[in-house]
């Protein structure tokens, strides 16, 4: 803990807490209040890993502003980056505009920027005038999407439940071995996949988790109408994209749409993804791979 002052008021810098109750639970009266979720399941599960930071200012014993940082190694086009992302950027409504995430920010920046290939985040639509102050600029990301002309489907396919103990050994296992078959790819962070399959109450994979026995490979998934969304697919071994569509498509599935890139994506139409009030702003020298070979960040690996 330091003493820091900032607009002639003086906070505590604090960082790297997640194991002290009583800071964490500070935490989580500001998550709560300005996002409506915390942290406390995944840190009780134990998944919570050592490259998901915490960077706070209190006031007294009030956490009044922070930002998450994760630290994520991913396969970008056949080789390894390691990428920063902030999450959680936030200030109690109380205390904001007095420069207090902005010391932070700065913090961060200058902790990180050398020892990373890129610093990204996802900003709402009220800051993008914020982040391109700090040196970020936004950046498109993209989908693959085909027709699909009949269903093929001779595997057996059947959904996980994370409550049952052999699945979520099961998921686990996956998470932990899973192999890059994306154009960029998360790797080595099951942690992060399983706060997202089964610990984060403010949105969940839970329901879209399927095992594809033959292939002894998990999908996340979800049907949309006459639409196969695809999420993310865990193997430890090779598996074809196809094999998975063939798998997964139903009698009523006309079109797949993936929300990650296939390494071979010809056959598929690219388009621009939109998320509303969301931007992805980058900092770094990858942002011209986003646009010259059209990636998309795996929605697994968001925070």
């Amino acid at each position: 803990m330091e003493k820091v002052l900032i607009s002639s008021k003086e906070y505590n810098y604090i960082t790297n807490y997640k194991h002290d109750e009583k800071l964490r639970n500070d935490l989580h009266i500001l998550t709560r209040k300005i996002w409506s979720f915390d942290f406390e399941k995944w840190y009780n599960s134990g998944y919570w890993g050592d490259n998901c930071l915490l960077y706070s200012l209190s006031d007294g014993h009030k956490i009044v502003s922070h930002i998450t940082v994760s630290v994520i190694d991913f396969i970008v086009l056949g080789k390894k980056k390691k990428f920063v992302q902030l999450g959680t950027v936030t200030t109690d409504e109380e205390y904001r505009k007095q420069g207090l995430n902005k010391f932070l920010l700065e913090k961060v920046l200058h902790e990180w920027k050398d020892k990373s290939d890129m610093i990204y985040l996802f900003a709402n639509d009220s800051v993008l005038n914020y982040y391109p102050l700090f040196g970020f600029v936004p950046a498109n990301e993209y989908i693959a999407t085909r027709k699909i002309d009949s269903s093929k489907n001779t595997y057996r396919v059947r959904k996980l439940d994370v409550n049952n103990q052999f699945d979520h050994e099961l998921l686990y296992k996956k998470a932990t071995n899973a192999i890059p078959l994306f154009n960029i790819s998360m790797v080595d962070n099951a942690g992060q996949i399983m706060l997202y399959c089964n610990y984060f109450d403010k949105f969940s994979f839970k329901e879209k988790l399927y095992y594809i026995e033959s292939l002894d490979t998990i999908i996340v998934a979800e049907y949309i109408g006459s639409d196969l969304i695809l999420y993310d697919i865990l193997s430890a071994q090779e598996v074809e994209i196809e094999a998975i569509i063939n798998a997964m498509c139903t009698e009523q599935t006309q079109n797949v749409v993936m929300y990650f890139m296939p390494i071979d994506n010809k056959d598929y139409e690219i388009k621009l993804s939109k998320e509303e009030d969301t931007t992805l702003f980058v900092m770094g020298n990858e942002k011209k791979s986003f646009e010259e070979e059209k990636l998309i960040f795996p929605i697994l690996s968001h925070t």
